[in-house]
């Protein structure tokens, strides 16, 4: 399944609706006197479930994720990034000499983890067997592994220093810088074009090693994980030069290995018909970027709303929703924005949800409570939802989807575990304010 594009229905759970109603008001005089009340009725049932993709599209992100994290409640998670390095333009003179000095790796970090960044984080660079292939259609997945070497040529460590701005350079063997170099001054058909290239210096792996604590975050861009030969240019003078190989976008991707076994994922298998209800999981469900956890509600009984008057009308309708208090904190962070997908009775994606104006795209609207950790939620106003939904049954009734964005789907380990138990406070909730029209 690709992206975020395929849902199913899935069965409900009932909770109480408990109302506050205002006093009768009277309406104008007629033939037919009417009256009227404003009801408030803040514990609408909602239906959270957990849904796996099968695949995740990672091909060409500008940013990696490198790391290994076992986890209690999303297993033990191992992320490798795959890359093959563009040619450079080099012409050599003869009258001149080339003396190597080094080959570096640039990382700069991108602001997202996952785990203990005071620990330092152990990586193995293996070169590939073979140059990168797209698949069939033409991408590269979170599934996908790509043969490396036997035995890493060299490894490393490093401390991920999240919100740090300056770079982190890692030293090369010298063996490749050198062969890079020569290569270059012999004037190798091998260095021509990428096609050549790629069959000569098939690519690398970054490997991480099963014992670390945190993954980490990267950027994949022209100056950040490079590799910078740095070399003389000897004739009259000593000059100091460089050329950089930049990662080939078009054939790099983040991989993902993991094993769920003993955690409260262990059994979820991917695809919108296996989605799991909230009931079903601890009166919890979860979201997480690259190993592709995201949600579906339903709000089951909406139409009991209707049961309160002859007519009524929706006049406002949030949706909170409240992280487990303890669930993230310095070692797990919470998406910055969630996105909520309109679908139709046949699981086809048919819109964003709004805001007010119609045109903005909500964004979660996420609160934190950084004190006490409790008033932690994300809300979204559902009022034009609800307003569609009210009376409607079957495959007439729209499903909202809930996510992260494509991108931080993609690029990072983000996560929320939504707190959905009937009887306790700060849960899943809709909160909908009525008007009620009775004849009288």
């Amino acid at each position: 399944m690709k992206k975020l594009i395929y849902l199913s229905f899935f069965h409900v759970v009932a909770i109480v609706l408990l109302a506050c109603r205002d006093d009768n008001s009277e309406l104008g005089h007629s033939l037919v006197e009417t009256s009227f009340r404003n009801v408030f009725v803040d514990t609408c049932s909602v239906d959270i479930s957990t849904i796996l993709l099968d695949s995740m599209l990672t091909k060409g992100d500008s940013i990696c994720q490198i790391g290994y994290r076992a986890d209690t409640v999303w297993g033990k998670v191992a992320s490798t990034y795959y890359a093959e390095y563009s040619t450079v333009n080099f012409t050599p003179d003869e009258t001149h000499t080339y003396a190597f000095d080094s080959l570096v790796l640039h990382l700069r970090h991108s602001g997202h983890y996952w785990g203990d960044t005071l620990a330092a984080q152990r990586i193995s660079v293996y070169q590939l067997k073979r140059p990168i292939v797209l698949d069939n259609d033409q991408d590269l997945y979170n599934y996908t592994s790509w043969p490396k070497e036997d035995t890493p040529f060299f490894t490393f460590e490093f401390k991920p220093r999240p919100g740090r701005s300056r770079e982190q350079t890692i030293r090369f063997p010298d063996a490749m810088g050198r062969m890079l170099l020569e290569g270059l001054v012999e004037e190798n058909d091998a260095f021509d074009n990428q096609e050549d290239f790629k069959n000569y210096f098939h690519g690398l792996a970054f490997v991480p090693d099963d014992g670390g604590s945190c993954i980490t975050g990267l950027q994949v861009n022209d100056s950040a994980m490079v590799l910078t030969l740095y070399y003389s240019d000897i004739s009259t003078e000593r000059v100091q030069k460089e050329l950089t190989f930049k990662v080939n976008a078009d054939y790099a991707y983040t991989g993902i290995v993991y094993d769920r076994s003993g955690t409260p994922l262990a059994d979820i298998t991917s695809g919108i018909e296996n989605l799991v209800h909230s009931y079903n999981t601890g009166n919890r469900a979860y979201q997480q970027g690259l190993t592709g956890f995201y949600n579906q509600l339903e709000f089951p009984y909406l139409n009991t709303l209707e049961e309160a008057g002859d007519i009524v009308s929706v006049e406002n309708a949030m949706l909170y929703l409240y992280p487990v208090r303890g669930s993230y904190g310095k070692q797990n962070q919470l998406p910055d924005e969630l996105r909520l997908y309109i679908t139709d009775e046949n699981n086809v994606l048919e819109d964003y949800v709004y805001g007010s104006n119609g045109v903005t795209v909500q964004t979660g609207n996420l609160t934190t409570d950084d004190m006490f950790g409790k008033d932690t939620y994300y809300s979204f106003d559902l009022t034009t939802f609800v307003r569609n939904n009210l009376g409607t049954w079957g495959t007439a009734r729209q499903k909202l989807l809930l996510s992260m964005p494509d991108e931080d789907m993609a690029t990072s380990f983000d996560q929320v575990v939504f707190a959905n138990h009937p009887r306790q406070e700060r849960q899943c909730r809709l909160d909908v304010r009525i008007r009620v029209y009775n004849m009288e």
